[in-house]
């Protein structure tokens, strides 16, 4: 919290009027618990219609007589971002905290929440509460400030029943030292995210223990990383114990929940407690080629569990579609307080059938995507500012026609055939096209794959790792890894050849070809390959030549500006944009490479309300800091640190 805002606050404690007003509320004030289950994705979860596995008693017991958001949006797909929106009720652009590990000057560098933001502890504070945290993720330690307002905050505080303990050992503390005021508790649970640090028999509630441990622990690293570089798919039954894994890890938070509620109640507080339970944003089990989080504004990574247990209020389910960022208004709102601070969001206790669009965002280190929803409809859009380039930077020569190249594609760049890596080939110019993808349906007479479509007749020849059975490309299965050998003709892809790969086995998506022609610029243009155009950008790496040619960051600053810029009615200056619109009634997994339906409005509205929010935005170029060697290791045990 800002020295100004401190002494406002002290002023006002020297006010009898308001120091009695505060006490008055908090005697009668119910007790505020606050609850966030980190990767959990809400269909996953018993009461949302989760089936295939037990996995949340305890929390479908707390549903029963709670009000339970159906369509809950976090406002990122990881955990640094989406924690401080809930947290102030303020989106990403306006509070800043987007990474956790970016490259800096100083070496490694993580932003912070901003003194001048508006916790959710800072306001129960001021209104009289006792307020305490006890958290595990290092994205959330001590000094990132999210700190702001607890009284006691622990970081590091253990597994789900280390965390539990801590917490009961707290109130017992509480009921001793000041029971007349209520608290304001959260937790954050972190035994659902990767490397599954949970008891063995928890990690094999679901699936062997020897299948389990491929994806936990250190050594499952390796692994993670080469599915989500494009270099293995996970077979079914490997799919098949991961998810096992991540529901027994999930089981293992709930039997604690189920201990802690039991406590509440043996102590007398469950009936004067509001009791919330979120999570911070999903995980993805290769819906999309890729697991974890992190990566993208998917469904899988914002749908959330959102449950708020007041007493005395009848229980009900919400299909409208909300945002954690109604967190902050409703859990204040539930405490029975008013005259909030400034914020974006809506009391879903008071306004639950309110309808808006919903908002997500996602920062990496060269590009920016946000998503808006309104009812089904969604647009996602990608900007690359091209003002990132710097004028220093060495460029590499465009590359030549007659010139054999691989373009490795990046799988995140919503359809467009968008270059991460541009590998030199010295294979014969007249060696053909050649396109490797993972095959996502086959439609008619043409084969889907990694946002390509190559066409098939009965002269189509298979060869390499054809499942038994398997005559013809019309018979080939969704999820294995393909390379077309192929030539363009009249706009249409012909597949001449198709190699199929054995599932897991090692590929990367990529196009390689002939330069036929070139446009535009290195950083900012495209390459035809074998009649194929591939999309270049400022972060496309050039193999083999110097490090100075590596993107530089995309500042926040930087994209502050050109958010604050974006006018609906005018061009696009500066940004390369690709954007695609989502039917979700249609195409709930998003596995479409686009969408034909026209999403102008949604894209004007999501200008002006980037350009709304840019304006409310309070962080600034000091709201960062240095990571030390020991915050290093704790993001690495992650995965967040290569």
């Amino acid at each position: 919290m800002s020295p100004i805002r401190w002494l406002c606050l002290a002023v006002c404690a020297l006010s009898a009027c308001s120091d009695s007003d505060a006490r008055a509320h908090a005697a009668r004030a119910p007790n505020v618990v606050l609850i966030c289950l980190d990767t959990v994705r809400a269909d996953h979860v018993g009461a949302y219609g989760y089936r295939a596995n037990p996995t949340t008693p305890a929390l479908d017991r707390l549903a029963t007589e709670s009000t339970v958001f159906l369509d809950a949006s976090a406002a990122a797909g990881w955990t640094k971002p989406s924690v401080p929106s809930f947290l102030t009720g303020t989106y990403p652009m306006q509070h800043g905290v987007y990474e956790g590990s970016a490259r800096g000057e100083s070496g490694k560098v993580t932003d912070v929440l901003p003194e001048s933001s508006t916790t959710l502890a800072e306001v129960f504070r001021e209104r009289g509460y006792a307020t305490a945290a006890f958290v595990k993720n290092a994205q959330l330690n001590r000094g990132n400030g999210f700190e702001q307002g607890f009284e006691t905050y622990v970081d590091e505080a253990g597994d789900a029943r280390t965390l539990r303990w801590r917490a009961e050992d707290w109130l017992e503390e509480h009921a001793a030292r000041s029971s007349a005021h209520p608290f304001f508790l959260y937790l954050h649970f972190l035994d659902a995210h990767w490397p599954y640090d949970v008891p063995d028999e928890y990690a094999a509630r679901f699936t062997p223990l020897e299948s389990s441990a491929l994806f936990r622990g250190g050594g499952s690293r390796a692994l993670r990383d080469e599915v989500n570089d494009g270099k293995r798919r996970l077979n079914e039954s490997e799919l098949a114990a991961l998810v096992d894994t991540y529901d027994g890890s999930l089981r293992f938070i709930d039997d604690e929940l189920a201990r802690l509620f039991a406590y509440l109640d043996a102590r007398g507080l469950w009936s004067d407690s509001v009791v919330c339970v979120i999570a911070d944003h999903g995980e993805e089990f290769m819906e999309h080629g890729r697991i974890g989080h992190g990566h993208g504004l998917h469904q899988n990574l914002l749908r959330v569990p959102f449950i708020v247990r007041v007493p005395g209020r009848a229980p009900q389910r919400v299909d409208t579609p909300v945002s954690l960022i109604d967190l902050f208004p409703t859990l204040l709102g539930a405490a029975g307080l008013s005259n909030l601070p400034a914020n974006e969001g809506l009391d879903r206790l008071r306004e639950p059938l309110a309808t808006r669009p919903i908002l997500a965002e996602h920062k990496d280190s060269g590009h920016y995507q946000q998503a808006l929803r309104a009812g089904q409809r969604k647009l996602v859009r990608r900007l690359e500012p091209l003002s990132t380039q710097t004028e220093h930077a060495v460029e590499p020569a465009a590359p030549a026609v007659g010139s054999r190249w691989e373009a490795e594609l990046d799988p995140s760049a919503l359809g467009l055939h968008l270059a991460k890596r541009m590998n030199a080939r010295d294979d014969a110019a007249d060696d053909g096209l050649e396109l490797k993808g993972v095959l996502d349906e086959v439609a008619g007479d043409e084969l889907v794959f990694s946002g390509f479509r190559a066409k098939f007749d009965a002269r189509t020849e298979l060869y390499g790792t054809v499942p038994r059975g398997v005559a013809s490309a019309a018979a080939l299965t969704p999820g294995l890894g393909i390379k077309i050998v192929g030539v363009v003709d009249a706009g249409a892809l012909l597949a001449k050849r198709v190699k199929v790969y054995a599932l897991g086995e090692t590929f990367e998506p990529e196009v390689r070809g002939t330069v036929t022609a070139f446009e535009g610029h290195p950083r900012d243009g495209r390459v035809q390959l074998g009649g194929v155009w591939i999309e270049l950008a400022s972060s496309t790496r050039w193999e083999g030549l110097d490090a100075a040619l590596r993107a530089p960051e995309l500042a926040r600053d930087e994209l502050a500006r050109v958010l604050a810029e974006l006018d609906p009615q005018g061009p696009r200056a500066n940004v390369r944009e690709s954007r695609r619109c989502i039917d979700l009634g249609a195409d709930p997994g998003e596995l479409a490479p686009d969408s034909n339906q026209a999403c102008e409005d949604m894209l004007r509205a999501l200008d002006a309300l980037g350009v709304a929010l840019s304006k409310r935005r309070y962080f600034g170029a000091g709201d960062r800091k240095s990571l030390g060697a020991d915050a290093l290791r704790g993001l690495e045990h992650l995965g967040y640190v290569r």
